[in-house]
């Protein structure tokens, strides 16, 4: 099946944990995306609902954005970045179909689909909820990265274990007994159960941390990476045997969760409320387990939530016509929305695919092709005039991708 490529831009402020996400919905919906490094405007991070006034800039570096033509598909995250969709969508005059990920603790209203974390359970007609962060690892990256790490991990003896360690948030800095304590435990299991263990941290583990975790690495089967090289997290999560995530982080607790594999939790400190919520629904799912010093295997279905919430977008998209095919008398029932994009210059993003017959066998349950038969078929004819009618109304934003097919009887 062809489709046209819907323009498709991410917003961000280079925060990690916000853009990835970002990705990997845009990539599990099947977009090519120009990713955009802004600087949220002050004002709108505190009130974000305030972007949709006019002359609140839609970021600090605003002029780098803007200069450019609207997009199709906007997707950003995070709170921080609600003021940025809310200001593009009315410098687009509405035209720009806004998807936020996260909870932007204002009225649903301002964006054409939020996605949610089931933990903060709001509830909205456009809101998707979610069970923890979107990612990007499915069992082809796992084992794409397991190839290339290969060789850093041959020496390694007994079971695989990989450590992701974070480290301070907003509301917890991580103190020395609570480093101590990990130090410990992880030298011990190590010891215990005569397995490796393959540590990465992030960009928010503290420099005490790092140097107190560099001490394991005496021992031949423990390897750390803290920067510097190329990332191996995705690689040691492909060839782990199981897991051990610190508490502070809901994406890597997430990630971790997608593999399939044990995920032993690691308190890191205090938890938010919101966090302990997560990891216990988790937990209740049969996912993870709190970390007691002893190796314990189990197994589940991978977490595969951003492939679950591409898939209700596209239902999404298809219930709002933006992504809609017209063949045969079908087409005469369309010719109000384009005479609505000629007088009015606003309308939904809409896609129009023909071919000459739509009989597809791939039997998508999102694709209206499904229902389709012989009897809507049109001529190559047909198609040509419908392009010329379509040009001679002169509307604006309508794409159209003509693919001429032909079907084997």
């Amino acid at each position: 099946m062809v489709i046209e490529q819907p323009s498709c831009w991410i917003l961000s402020d280079g925060t990690i944990g916000m853009e990835v996400q970002c990705i990997a919905l845009a990539e599990a919906l099947g977009f090519q995306y120009d990713k955009k490094h802004i600087k949220p405007y002050w004002l709108n991070r505190i009130f974000p609902s305030l972007a949709q006034l006019p002359g609140i800039p839609l970021a600090t570096n605003f002029k780098q954005v803007t200069s450019q033509s609207s997009p199709d598909i906007l997707i950003t995250c995070g709170r921080r970045h609600a003021g940025a969709s809310i200001a593009l969508k009315r410098l687009s005059k509405g035209t720009t179909y806004t998807i936020h990920i996260q909870d932007p603790k204002i009225n649903s209203k301002h964006f054409d689909l939020l996605i949610i974390p089931e933990h903060d359970r709001p509830r909205a007609p456009n809101i998707i909820l979610s069970n923890g962060s979107l990612t990007r690892i499915t069992q082809a990256i796992l084992d794409r990265e397991a190839q290339l790490i290969k060789q850093e991990v041959t020496s390694l003896i007994g079971k695989k274990i990989a450590v992701n360690i974070g480290g301070d948030t907003k509301d917890n800095k991580v103190d020395d007994e609570t480093i101590q304590k990990l130090i410990l435990s992880l030298n011990q299991f190590s010891a215990d159960y005569e397995c490796s263990l393959m540590i990465t941290t992030t960009n928010r583990t503290s420099e005490p941390l790092k140097k107190a975790l560099t001490s394991l690495t005496e021992n031949p089967n423990i390897i750390l990476w803290t920067g510097g090289s190329r990332n191996p997290y995705a690689g040691f999560l492909g060839v782990a045997d199981a897991i051990i995530v610190t508490s502070d982080s809901i994406n890597m607790i997430s990630e971790a969760c997608s593999t399939g594999k044990p995920v032993n939790i690691f308190p890191l400190g205090k938890n938010s409320k919101k966090r302990e919520k997560f990891i216990g629904s988790l937990e209740k799912m049969g996912l993870v387990k709190y970390f007691n010093g002893e190796y314990r295997s189990w197994g589940y279905e991978p977490l595969n939530e951003t492939a679950r919430i591409a898939n209700l977008i596209n239902i999404k998209l298809q219930e709002k016509e933006i992504n809609f095919t017209s063949t045969g008398d079908k087409l005469d029932h369309h010719w109000p929305i384009f005479w609505k994009l000629n007088e009015t210059n606003y309308s939904s993003i809409i896609r129009a695919t023909m071919t000459l017959h739509q009989v597809c066998s791939s039997r998508c349950q999102f694709c209206s092709t499904i229902n389709r038969n012989r009897k809507d078929s049109i001529s190559l004819e047909e198609a040509k005039n419908f392009v010329k009618n379509l040009y001679f109304v002169c509307f604006v934003s309508l794409r159209i991708t003509i693919f001429c097919s032909v079907c084997l009887l």
